[in-house]
Order: C-alpha cells, then sequence, then structure tokens
C-alpha cells in the first residue's frame, strides 16, 4: 500500500473490508528419520480422545515402540 491510513480510512467509510498483507510461510526441508534397528530406540506418542456411551470424555496417552509397534 502506498498511503495506509488514508487507504483505510476510504476502506471504512465504504464498509469494506481492509486487506492485510499474508504472512510468508517458512519453508523448511524435510528430514527423513532413519528406521530404527532395535527396540527401545525410538518411541512414538500421541493423544486419543474418544466418548463414553453415557456422554462422558476421556484422553489417553498412547506411546508406541516404532521398531516392534508395541
Amino acid at each position: 500500500m502506498v498511503n495506509k491510513k488514508r487507504t483505510y480510512r476510504l476502506y471504512t467509510t465504504e464498509d469494506l473490508q481492509v486487506r492485510t498483507k499474508k504472512r510468508k510461510k517458512l519453508t523448511r526441508p524435510r528430514l527423513v528419520m532413519d528406521l530404527p534397528n532395535q527396540a527401545n530406540q525410538r518411541w512414538s506418542m500421541d493423544f486419543v480422545a474418544d466418548q463414553l456411551s453415557n456422554g462422558r470424555r476421556f484422553r489417553i496417552l498412547n506411546t508406541v515402540g516404532d521398531y516392534s509397534r508395541e
């Protein structure tokens, strides 16, 4: 924008939406993880949510060994 205040004033008097600059997304290279070659080398964790038949909700933390999937 050339003159931000003037543009903002004109847009608001005409009841228009003021366009803002879009945020630039960072581009990060994806790193490929090597596969574990023995047990207890790498673990994954995740929260899982569910609901009981009476409507009560609960959350569980799941941990899984990436080598053995146990």
